[in-house]
């Protein structure tokens, strides 16, 4: 599966989710914040006259005239709306010494001395905007009160109220609660979900076969727990059955040892005969195949003892002294180029060893008589390389598999003897590289992991 079609994470999903439930909360808050303020209609225009009148106050306390003249100092919306709102400031005696839009205030209310008490006074139509304001400003000259009213809201100041009252009861108090509670709660999603990530990449690790490492996590949660115990169980199962598996193909190989050698045994003792020797063909290639079942079983069962090494010079030399004679009697001439250095790797020397064997047995059988050569290096890599007719080009990588003969390979083969090295390489986490070489032939490489020098 490639990175792009990968499913999106558990802890990418409940990011997501998080904020939207995040993002949900915020608007229903805003809505209902803005429907309560939007409903309170008497409320706000209190609030309004209360903060239009804050402002004047602090224009009066402000002016440096005596009397005080604040024109110059109040919002444009005097000038640009003078039928929707006016104001007027009246000295002790009841003399107004500044106004805007005075025809909009009641005669009645100006004039008279200055009492302490402020009010607010509204039509008794709910529907009507009109309202008054009145507060007392204290100045070193005296006293002074202030009148402000609003006819009509074409400036639309309640709707400047409702914005300032969302800024100051939701925006501030609680996005900063939101982003910590989101905040917050991204880290514990992804504290948590790391023992789930860690359970994934030990699940990843595992391989049929190949012994189980428990995964320690004291601080995984049960659940995680119970799903790596259950998974430990499940492959101990399946490495048992493969075991037994396993055995029972070495079982039934090693028994067929035995009658196939006493059938070579007789057929030799035959009289030579055109028919008698088709059939001694056949027998020795059943008596390959079961020498490569059991060389297949003992593969399968390699363990490599981690402080083991070994040399490719030497492994190579002998593997080549003792399969010369054989080379020689198929008409195969074979030769061997070692490093001038020791190459030491990780492995099993006989492991390694059965590997060659079986790269140049089949160089032999299918190099129609082509000269064979072995070589070791540079580095930790053995080379066979021949020069028959080279490797077919539509076998799409499957010559390591188990069984998986060429169309053109020749009788007598099992098929085994490249799925053997690639577990053999596998066991050593090592490679094998196999390609065409220019002019005519095969090479196949064996890749080790360096080790020190001995």
């Amino acid at each position: 599966m490639t990175h792009a079609s990968r499913r999106t994470s558990l802890a990418t999903r409940l990011t997501h989710r998080l904020l939207w439930i995040s993002v949900g909360v915020l608007v229903a808050n805003i809505l209902f914040v803005a429907y309560y303020d939007a409903a309170d209609k008497e409320a706000l225009l209190s609030d309004v006259l209360k903060r239009e009148m804050a402002n004047l106050d602090a224009a009066v306390g402000a002016a440096r005239e005596t009397p005080p003249v604040i024109q110059d100092a109040v919002r444009p919306f005097y000038v640009e709306h003078p039928d929707a709102y006016g104001y007027a400031v009246v000295d002790h005696a009841g003399r107004i010494v500044d106004a805007r839009n005075l025809e909009l205030l009641p005669p009645a209310l100006l004039g008279g001395p200055i009492a302490a008490t402020d009010w607010i006074a509204r039509r008794p139509s709910t529907d009507s905007t009109e309202a008054v304001i009145s507060h007392v400003v204290e100045r070193a000259e005296g006293a002074y009160r202030v009148y402000f009213t609003i006819v009509d809201d074409p400036a639309d100041l309640i709707g400047y109220e409702v914005w300032d009252e969302f800024l100051g009861h939701v925006w501030l108090p609680l996005l900063p609660t939101v982003v910590l509670l989101v905040g917050g709660a991204l880290i514990i999603i992804r504290r948590d979900l790391a023992p789930v990530a860690a359970a994934a990449a030990w699940a990843r690790g595992l391989r049929p076969g190949a012994p189980v490492v428990p995964l320690r996590d004291d601080q995984a949660p049960s659940e995680i727990e119970d799903l790596t115990d259950a998974v430990n169980r499940a492959i101990a199962r399946l490495n048992t059955e493969l075991d037994r598996e396993k055995q029972r193909a070495a079982d039934a190989a090693h028994a067929l040892r035995t009658p196939v050698a006493v059938l070579v045994a007789q057929l030799d003792a035959l009289p030579d005969d055109p028919a008698v020797d088709r059939l001694r063909d056949d027998v020795k290639a059943l008596s390959r195949t079961v020498t490569q079942f059991l060389l297949a079983a003992g593969a399968d069962r390699l363990e490599l003892d981690g402080d083991s090494a070994v040399d490719l010079n030497s492994v190579a030399e002998d593997t080549v002294a003792k399969l010369a004679p054989f080379a020689m009697l198929s008409g195969t001439e074979i030769s061997f180029i070692s490093s001038d250095v020791p190459v030491v790797v990780p492995g099993a020397g006989d492991a390694i060893e059965l590997a060659l064997t079986n790269l140049v047995e089949n160089a032999v059988f299918h190099g129609r008589g082509a000269p064979i050569e072995v070589s070791v290096g540079p580095g930790p890599k053995i080379v066979v390389s021949d020069r028959g007719p080279g490797l077919p080009g539509d076998d799409d990588g499957r010559m390591f598999e188990p069984f998986w003969r060429a169309p053109t390979a020749q009788q007598g083969g099992a098929g085994l003897g490249l799925a053997i090295v690639a577990r053999i390489q596998r066991a050593h986490k090592g490679r094998i590289d196999a390609t065409n070489r220019p002019g005519g032939g095969a090479v196949f490489t064996l890749s080790y992991r360096s080790a020190p020098t001995l």
